[in-house]
């Protein structure tokens, strides 16, 4: 299984190395680490092996033990074995109902004014984005170090940026999405509806592939801003 070590000595692993053990559970816990990411805050402690804590100023979200071919879900005193999606809904319901207020990911980030980001991704929030830059690129000093320990050995070239003075104003990755929406006459990616596939909507990552063991603030400054899909289905759910 491939790992690596950030600065601060945290071992970080790319959730595909446990495909393998995982075996038919391994798109529910996928798919489970990015609801999390998304919906919560909390800070990973992984040990590399098996088990993987969530929790946030030392009140745990939830707990999660990988075996062969299922994984385990503590939360609050109840234990969920998933062997495959079909009891994944009943997980994230618990989640829901015992998350404290801390523990929730505040409804700013989650949401998108889609007339200032029409394909759903949060520029604002950004590390290179100028609001981050006003003093000496503090964002841009530490992207390549939050990036590295989100993305590093995800995809071949993933988490290797190096640091760069450049600052975006909000406009660079949204060309071929307004060009897009310009030629089908769209005002925004969820009027289209097909964000999930097109390629032209941003540039999201899903925020189940990153890697193992991030602190909730790389989730919130490296994950969350590019997390496009997420954030329009969450706004499509709430207007149906």
């Amino acid at each position: 299984m491939f790992h690596f070590k950030s600065d601060d000595g945290r071992i970080l692993t790319p959730p595909k190395e446990l495909k393998p053990l995982l075996k038919d559970s391994y798109v529910s816990f996928y798919k489970l680490i990015g609801h999390i990411r998304f919906f919560y805050t909390a800070d990973e402690i992984w040990d590399g092996k098996a088990s993987i804590v969530l929790s946030m100023d030392d009140e745990q979200l939830a707990a999660m033990t990988i075996c062969d071919g299922s994984f385990h879900v503590g939360i609050d005193g109840h234990d969920f074995q998933v062997i495959d999606e079909t009891n994944l809904g009943v997980v994230c319901e618990m989640l829901r109902k015992t998350a404290t207020s801390k523990q929730r990911r505040p409804m700013e980030q989650i949401n998108v004014d889609l007339n200032k980001y029409p394909s759903g991704i949060r520029c604002d929030m950004c590390l290179l984005h100028t609001s981050h830059n006003a003093n000496d690129f503090e964002g841009c000093r530490n992207f390549p170090i939050m990036d590295r320990n989100c993305y590093y050995g995800v995809e071949e070239g993933w988490g290797e940026t190096v640091f760069s003075p450049v600052i975006c104003d909000g406009t660079q990755c949204y060309a071929r999405t307004y060009i897009c929406l310009e030629k089908r006459r769209f005002k925004n990616c969820l009027e289209c509806g097909e964000y999930r596939t097109c390629g032209d909507c941003g540039v999201g990552h899903n925020p189940g592939e990153c890697n193992l063991g991030i602190t909730a603030d790389e989730v919130t400054s490296l994950i969350l801003p590019y997390c496009e899909v997420e954030r329009l289905e969450y706004i499509a759910s709430k207007n149906d």
